[in-house]
């Protein structure tokens, strides 16, 4: 991910918690670093650090988020590869095997995908075609990709290639989030450098798997020392608000 895609991811998060939070303070909002905002009220500033809850490591040599960025690399550069060679615009679904993808195999994994959705554009009249890995096709079809599906839309006027994935998805629990918390309050005295107080969203169900989680119950029923003003969970993809029970240390 960029810096400006993060900070844009940033701002969206940011954005949805003033939608769903009735007294979130009035004032210009100021792009910043540490910490990543800065609200101006008439009479105070707040800072407002933002992250992600990401599941723990799983055991393999590269994190969850990790692979799910480099899978979402290969597609988009087998997007690119596709619009190259001027086909028709189409909805390319792939799925791809959960495995810490090499750098070198970016281009040749996005090569075949990209061939594969060419293969596999629907004729006329037909909404969508699929096609999955066999021992019939293994010469031509990846067997690291599981299966691809290609639709086309009338109204499409852009490709769009994403990448499907799927995995475990565990309870939330307070250890996890405390870890989280612990790690920002390290940050607070540099954040009120700049501010009279500081808040804490942190951010899950988000745009990837590593940040999908299953039931809060133990999160929200915990207390968390914090040096935080106010610490937030924002869940299911920026719906729904959980304001933290926080006390002072």
């Amino acid at each position: 991910m960029t810096r400006q895609a993060k900070k844009d991811l940033e701002r969206h998060y940011l954005d949805r918690v003033c939608s769903l939070l009735s007294d979130f303070p009035a004032g210009r909002i100021e792009d910043c670093e540490s910490p990543d905002f800065l609200i101006h009220t008439t009479d105070r500033v707040i800072g407002i650090e933002v992250t992600e809850l990401h599941h723990e490591p799983d055991g393999q040599p590269v994190p969850l988020q990790g692979r799910e960025a480099v899978r979402e690399k290969i597609v988009d550069r087998a997007r690119a590869i596709y619009d190259g060679h001027g086909h028709l615009p189409v909805d390319s679904k792939v799925h791809l095997k959960d495995l810490p993808y090499r750098k070198g195999e970016v281009e040749p994994l996005a090569t075949a995908i990209a061939a594969l959705t060419q293969r596999n554009i629907p004729p006329t009249g037909v909404l969508w075609q699929s096609e999955r890995y066999d021992w019939v096709n293994r010469a031509y079809f990846p067997e690291v990709v599981d299966y691809i599906r290609v639709a086309r839309y009338g109204d499409m006027t852009q490709s769009f290639f994403s990448c499907d994935g799927s995995m475990w998805v565990g309870p939330m629990t307070a250890d996890h989030v405390r870890q989280v918390i612990d790690d920002k309050d390290a940050n607070v005295d540099d954040y009120l450098r700049h501010c009279g107080e500081s808040w804490l969203i942190i951010a899950a169900d988000g745009h990837r798997m590593a940040t999908w989680f299953d039931d809060d119950a133990q999160v929200r029923a915990a207390t968390f020392i914090s040096r935080f003003a106010r610490v937030f969970l924002l869940r299911n993809l920026g719906h729904q608000l959980i304001e933290l029970t926080v006390a002072r240390p």
